[in-house]
């Protein structure tokens, strides 16, 4: 009878333990699954996702492992089945997600772009027909339904918790320890952090994964006071100069702008640029090389702005989203400040996208005009601004100062997502194109810089009679969210992270052609005016760009944001600025029932004016530059009226002054 139950015994331990060794195997095999089908809807080919196993299996390995390592965590669970589900559910998403994101952009998703996305409905339409935004949100809800009914149908199961803790344990050294291995075991050198690179190298779940964890610049293996002291020795020794007329600046950072002509074989019923080739002609110009492609407009604007590579900080990083959230930076618009130029921000979409009106101040602007500041505005045929309007505005931040001027402008004209029908195409493709969808996408994308060519010429014009001197710089932020490949582009006029830039003046600036990176654009434009003020201008002045240059910047750099500012004596001699929005004071004048109706009068309104009672919005219509008015149905006598400029999102930018003269 013993015997019997020791044997009984022992079989019960075989089937326990066969039981967790199963729920270990399906989370293995369902990660397996899981990562073929998001490979496969990244690289949309079988084949593709075979040369990934075949060229890096340590790779492929590691991302299995990551997603079995998440689908592990469900084993804790007595409903270990709903959060596998669960768990997989999000993972699928995640892979859908990027599919949709590569539909309209070159970028693949990273964990930023949720901090990224805005909580407005403006992408309906420019990203997403509303026939499709409706089946998303139907396939939503259909989700979560059942999620519902499986979270109540779902049989319980035992939890083994030390043997899962163990497993989940191994699983999550694994996965931190083999991307570290020599790189002779198949994995390879990831030192980079383009997103690009690294999810066609090694995965969408490895790429994405490394994307939540790894922010900010990482700690130099040789960093100390002396080592950095060393690398900015002759930037600390050399002393500020400029010439005694220092001229406005003008950066005109222009979206998704590149010279179509460089497209091999492909012809077009026009030529869409030809002042800007003109230009390149005669203005001091070369390649400008992008951070990235097809999306990213920010961190191009972050390096030109800061001069620092946005390449050292983590994998997919916005630093205006992280570190600029709280810090403030170096930046041209603090070095030239020192020799008295005010500074402005213009940009003809809305204030709150990339958080650029919490940066801002942190960069050391003083003013940001932005779509919520303007009128008369028009719009393409998928509802960006044109760029016809940033001329005015950038005449008006030149009026409005006595001293000279720094205005970073930043324009979003030829914004995709790109139809692949347009009813406003104007340019037509002539040969070279065959895919009918590209093809469409190309005329409208043509169309749009044709338009923004003319209004480069426009603004040249205004410029050349103006009566200070002043330097133009423009350059695209990056290539358009276009399926351009490198074999359709002559590689010896530059490849897929190269636009163009030019240095315009009616001053008579000159100098010869130099390709750039976005970070030094800055410094390269200064030193043409004999320019020679803040740490990183002259760094870049100074070193030759090769060599120990680009690793000596990131020293700096970590010390500069992350560090102990050895390069600033151990202070942070930047303050956030007392930053306003627009540069013509929004003012209040008289406020009266009418006809049911309060009307609103004073002057510098926008259709983004929104008419607040006793600190209640109101539903406002936007009648003139002069008037706004809005319903009066609650409105009693001794109520406070005002005026404030509100974003797309929402946010509150600020508030009518009261005119003195007004009631």
């Amino acid at each position: 009878m013993e015997d019997i139950r020791r044997f009984l015994h022992t079989l019960c331990g075989l089937f326990e333990k066969g039981t967790r060794i199963r729920g270990i195997l399906g989370c293995f095999l369902g990660g397996l699954f899981l990562n073929i089908v998001i490979e496969l809807m990244d690289r949309q080919s079988l084949s593709a996702v075979l040369v990934l196993l075949e060229s890096h299996p340590l790779a492929f390995l590691e991302n299995v492992l990551i997603l079995t390592f998440s689908l592990s965590l469900c084993l804790f669970s007595k409903r270990r089945w709903f959060f596998g589900i669960l768990i997989g559910t999000v993972w699928l998403g995640l892979g859908i997600a990027n599919l949709y994101v590569l539909s309209y952009r070159v970028s693949p998703l990273s964990a930023i772009d949720f901090a990224i996305l805005q909580l407005d409905w403006s992408f309906i339409g420019i990203y997403m027909s509303v026939p499709a935004f409706i089946l998303l949100v139907i396939a939503v809800i259909l989700l979560l339904a059942g999620l519902v009914m499986l979270f109540k149908k779902c049989p319980k199961s035992p939890v083994h918790r030390l043997f899962n803790t163990a497993v989940s344990v191994i699983l999550l050294c694994a996965c931190i320890v083999i991307p570290y291995l020599p790189t002779s075991l198949g994995f390879g050198e990831n030192t980079y952090t383009d997103v690009i690179r690294l999810t066609e190298n090694y995965g969408f779940t490895y790429t994405f994964t490394r994307s939540l964890v790894d922010t900010g610049i990482d700690r130099p293996e040789d960093y100390s006071a002396r080592r950095v002291r060393a690398i900015a020795a002759e930037v600390l020794r050399t002393k500020d100069k400029a010439p005694e007329d220092v001229p406005n600046i003008i950066f005109l950072q222009l979206e998704s702008f590149f010279d179509v002509n460089r497209l091999k074989d492909v012809t077009f019923s026009e030529n869409p640029v030809p002042y800007f080739e003109e230009l390149k002609e005669t203005c001091p110009s070369g390649y400008f090389t992008a951070p990235s492609v097809g999306a990213g407009t920010a961190n191009t604007e972050f390096e030109v702005i800061t001069q620092m590579n946005v390449q050292d900080f983590g994998t997919g990083e916005y630093p205006y989203k992280t570190i600029l959230q709280e810090t403030p930076c170096e930046s041209i618009a603090y070095d030239l400040k020192k020799l008295g130029l005010a500074s402005h921000v213009i940009h003809n979409n809305t204030a709150t996208f990339y958080d650029r009106n919490i940066v801002f101040p942190k960069l050391g602007f003083d003013s940001f005009t932005t779509l919520e500041y303007m009128n008369h505005v028009e719009t393409n045929e998928i509802g960006w601004a044109k760029d016809k309007i940033l001329t005015k505005e950038i005449v008006r931040a030149l009026s409005e100062t006595k001293e000279r001027d720094l205005i970073y402008t930043i324009s979003v004209q030829p914004h995709g997502a790109y139809p692949e029908e347009s009813e406003t195409a104007d340019i037509k493709v002539l040969s070279g194109i065959e895919d009918p969808a590209l093809r469409g996408q190309m005329e409208y994308y043509a169309t749009q810089i044709h338009e923004v060519d003319e209004f480069l010429r426009t603004l040249t014009d205004v410029l050349t009679t103006w009566e200070e001197p002043t330097v133009l710089v423009l350059y695209g932020d990056h290539m358009p969210s276009l399926e351009i490949s490198k074999d359709m582009l002559d590689l010896s006029a530059g490849g897929l992270f190269e636009t163009e830039y030019v240095i315009w003046s009616n001053c008579g600036v000159g100098g010869a052609d130099r390709n750039v990176k976005a970070y030094q654009l800055s410094s390269r434009v200064l030193e043409l005016l004999d320019i020679n003020v803040g740490t990183l201008t002259k760094f870049h002045q100074l070193n030759p760009w090769r060599g120990a240059y680009e690793t000596e910047l990131r020293t700096l750099q970590y010390d500069m944001l992350y560090g102990d500012r050895v390069v600033y004596h151990g202070e942070q001699p930047f303050e956030e600025t007392d930053m306003r929005f627009g540069t013509r004071d929004i003012t209040v004048n008289t406020a009266y029932v009418q006809n049911d109706m309060l009307m609103v009068r004073g002057k510098n309104f926008t259709p983004y004016s929104v008419i607040y009672v006793d600190g209640n919005a109101k539903e406002t219509t936007f009648l003139s530059e002069y008037a706004v008015t809005c319903a009066a149905d609650d409105i009693e006598k001794g109520d406070r009226v005002t005026v404030r400029q509100v974003a797309e999102d929402g946010t509150e930018l600020s508030e009518a002054i009261a005119d003195p003269y007004g009631d």
